[in-house]
C-alpha cells in the first residue's frame, strides 16, 4: 500500500507536463482561431479598394431642394478626400456655401468586412447630428439606407442614398427622403469633378 501511494504522486509529476501541453495546445488553437477571424475582420479587401476612385480634391456642384416642387438652390463648392488607416477608410471634408450660409462637412466611409457592407457617417456645420446610414455596392454604384432625425418631429425619417462613380474624374451623389406616402423625394445632388 505504501509503494502504491509513492506511485501515484510519480505518476502525476509524470504526466503533468503532457496535461499541462495539451492544455496549451487548446489555448493555442482557440488563440490562433481568435486572431485569424480578427485579420479578416480587419484585412483591406476590393471593396476598400474601390474607395480610392474617390481620394483627391474635387470641384462639387451642389443642387438642394427644401421641398418638393420648390426651385433649387445651385452652389459651387469643393472636397478634399483621402484614405486613412491603411486604406480602411476614406475620409471627405467638404467646404462651401449652402442657403447663402457658410458650410462644412465631413464624410467617413469604410467597408464592413463583418457586416459585409459599407458604412457611411457624416456631420456638418449645420446640425449636431451624427448621420449613419450603411449599404452595398453593385460595379460603380454604392447604395446606402438609414434614419435621419426630423428636427421639426424629432421623429425618424428614412433616408436613401445613391454615389455613382461616373469616370476617374467625375462622381454623382444623390440624396432622396422618403416622404410620409412613401414616395421618394430628391433633396440633393453633388455632381464632383476632379480638380486638374
Amino acid at each position: 500500500m505504501k509503494k502504491l501511494w509513492i506511485a501515484i504522486p510519480i505518476v502525476v509529476l509524470l504526466c503533468s507536463p503532457l496535461i499541462v501541453q495539451a492544455q496549451d495546445k487548446s489555448v493555442d488553437a482557440e488563440q490562433q482561431k481568435a486572431m485569424e477571424a480578427y485579420m479578416k475582420m480587419g484585412a483591406v479587401t476590393e471593396n476598400h479598394e474601390f474607395m480610392k476612385n474617390f481620394t483627391g480634391m474635387w470641384e462639387v456642384q451642389t443642387t438642394a431642394w427644401m421641398a418638393p416642387g420648390q426651385p433649387p438652390a445651385i452652389t459651387q463648392n469643393a472636397c478634399q478626400a483621402d484614405l486613412r488607416f491603411g486604406g480602411r477608410y476614406l475620409a471627405m471634408s467638404f467646404q462651401g456655401t449652402m442657403f447663402g450660409q457658410p458650410f462644412e462637412g465631413l464624410q467617413i466611409i469604410g467597408y464592413d468586412n463583418l457586416q459585409k457592407k459599407y458604412t457611411i457617417f457624416w456631420i456638418d456645420n449645420t446640425s449636431t447630428i451624427f448621420y449613419l446610414s450603411s449599404g452595398t455596392r453593385e460595379g460603380n454604384v454604392i447604395s446606402e439606407s438609414g434614419s435621419w432625425p426630423d428636427p421639426l418631429t424629432g421623429e425618424q425619417v428614412p433616408v436613401k442614398a445613391k454615389t455613382t462613380l461616373i469616370s476617374a474624374d467625375e462622381f454623382l451623389f444623390e440624396q432622396f427622403m422618403v416622404m410620409p406616402d412613401g414616395k421618394e423625394f430628391k433633396s440633393m445632388e453633388n455632381r464632383c469633378q476632379r480638380k486638374k
